[in-house]
């Protein structure tokens, strides 16, 4: 290697982005909007090797947004789509965006994006530190129900769901939001009929019906949902 060469490799070096490694002090931040809401805006702090990771609800054809506004120059962020992150390939690098740590664009696919955020590595090996804002928005509708094949995501999902709320019950609303009218109180170990998912506010709302006759179709909070059988049919609680 000439010296040419050299020095423009020692020069990328400094310029690259840092990507999380089993050595990285990596947190994970669960973003939820308040009901009704599109978007929210978070403070933090990265240090050195810190990297954070936000993980947010949307579903194709929503409209993201991510602005991320550092004390420090040196912080950037990542977008990555559902089942990728650090260490994969990023829908978007907040230093090759046309506006500098920031990006607007239509989203390809229904599932938990993830935005990293980070010092480049020249900042993170001298230990320094960027206090920030990140401000998040989702916006579109989300259109039928989506439907398909994966247990665990929009696209599908078991034929029953089981209420899984460390003993307190669960609300069944009448739409997928925080703010919708409660249609009635589900038990702890209830379960019912899953007639599929959607993001709203950040976060996974599976429209279910319960297993009486009659029964009652609504929205739960799928965070509070696992796969079950309909072998059992706790009551409902009005």
């Amino acid at each position: 290697m000439n010296a040419i060469s050299f020095f423009l490799a020692f020069a990328l070096t400094l310029t690259a982005p840092v990507i999380a490694t089993a050595q990285d002090d990596t947190r994970t931040v669960q973003v939820r909007f308040a009901a009704g809401g599109s978007g929210t805006t978070l403070t933090d702090t990265v240090t050195g090797r810190d990297v954070v990771l936000y993980t947010i609800g949307a579903e194709a054809g929503q409209r993201m947004t991510v602005t991320l506004t550092p004390s420090n120059l040196a912080t950037y962020f990542n977008l990555y789509a559902p089942g990728a992150g650090p260490g994969g390939e990023a829908m978007a690098v907040s230093q090759m965006t046309p506006e500098l740590n920031a990006f607007d664009g239509v989203l390809p696919l229904s599932g938990e994006y993830t935005v990293s955020v980070y010092l480049m590595r020249s900042a993170a090996r001298r230990g320094e530190t960027s206090d920030y804002t990140l401000t998040i928005g989702i916006n579109g509708d989300t259109g039928v129900v989506v439907q398909g094949d994966f247990a665990d995501g929009l696209q599908g999902g078991p034929d029953f769901y089981q209420v899984a709320t460390s003993g307190s019950t669960l609300n069944l609303r009448a739409a997928p939001s925080l703010e919708a009218d409660r249609l009635a109180r589900l038990s702890n170990g209830q379960i019912m009929r899953n007639l599929g998912c959607r993001m709203a506010e950040g976060g996974r709302w599976c429209k279910v019906a319960t297993l009486a006759d009659p029964g009652i179709e609504g929205w739960a909070a799928g965070k509070f949902l696992i796969e079950g059988s309909s072998q059992t049919k706790p009551s409902v609680r009005p």
